[in-house]
C-alpha cells in the first residue's frame, strides 16, 4: 500500500500542472497572435513600398531613354503600370508626376511638372483614362549636349495608398507611400 502512495501524489501534481499550463497558454496566445499579425502587416507594407520604389525607378529609367519623344510620358506610365503588377496595385496608385529636377539640388521644379491621375478603368489608355496636367512637354526635354546647356534631369514621383489588411490596432486605415526617383536624360547626340 505504501508503494502506491508516490504515484497518487504524482498524479495530483500533474493534474495541478495542467491547469497552470492552460493559464499560461491563455496569457501568451494573444501576445503571439499580435506578433504574428504585426509581422504579416509589416511584411506586406514593406513589399508595397519596395514595389512602388521599383516602379518609380523603372519609370525614371524609361523616361531617360525615351528622351524627347512625343509619347515619352505615356511610355513612362506604361512602365510604371507594368512594374506595379496587379490590378489592385494600380487601383491604389493615386497619382504620378513626371517632372524636371533642378540639376544642382535634385528638387522638383513645380513649373515643369506633369501630373497624371487615373480617371478611368484602363491604365494603358493614355489618351482617355488619365487626367493629365502638362507643364513640361516631352518634346521640350534637352537630350543633347551643347556648350550652353546640360541634359535635363527627369524625375518620376508616385503616390500610392496602402490599406492595412487586418484593421487590427494599430494597423487600421491606410498610409501613403510617396516615392520618387530622378535620373539624367540619356544623350542623343554630341555637338
Amino acid at each position: 500500500m505504501g508503494r502506491f502512495l508516490p504515484i497518487r501524489r504524482l498524479m495530483r501534481r500533474r493534474h495541478k500542472e495542467r491547469g497552470a499550463t492552460l493559464i499560461e497558454a491563455s496569457l501568451i496566445l494573444p501576445i503571439m497572435i499580435a506578433i504574428l499579425i504585426g509581422t504579416i502587416e509589416t511584411g506586406v507594407a514593406f513589399k508595397d513600398y519596395l514595389t512602388v520604389s521599383y516602379a518609380s525607378r523603372d519609370g525614371a529609367r524609361i523616361g531617360a531613354l525615351a528622351g524627347n519623344d512625343a509619347d515619352a510620358d505615356c511610355h513612362i506610365v506604361h512602365g510604371v503600370i507594368d512594374a506595379l503588377g496587379s490590378e489592385a496595385s494600380v487601383a491604389d496608385l493615386l497619382g504620378l508626376q513626371i517632372y524636371r529636377a533642378d540639376p544642382a539640388t535634385g528638387n522638383r521644379i513645380n513649373a515643369d511638372t506633369n501630373t497624371w491621375i487615373l480617371a478611368g478603368t484602363d491604365p494603358y489608355d493614355c489618351a482617355f483614362d488619365w487626367t493629365i496636367t502638362e507643364k513640361w512637354p516631352s518634346t521640350s526635354r534637352k537630350t543633347a549636349f551643347s556648350a550652353s546647356s546640360q541634359l535635363d534631369i527627369i524625375g518620376v514621383r508616385l503616390y500610392f495608398k496602402h490599406d492595412w489588411l487586418t484593421g487590427f490596432p494599430p494597423f487600421s486605415g491606410f498610409f501613403w507611400v510617396d516615392e520618387h526617383t530622378i535620373t539624367r536624360m540619356e544623350p542623343e547626340s554630341f555637338e
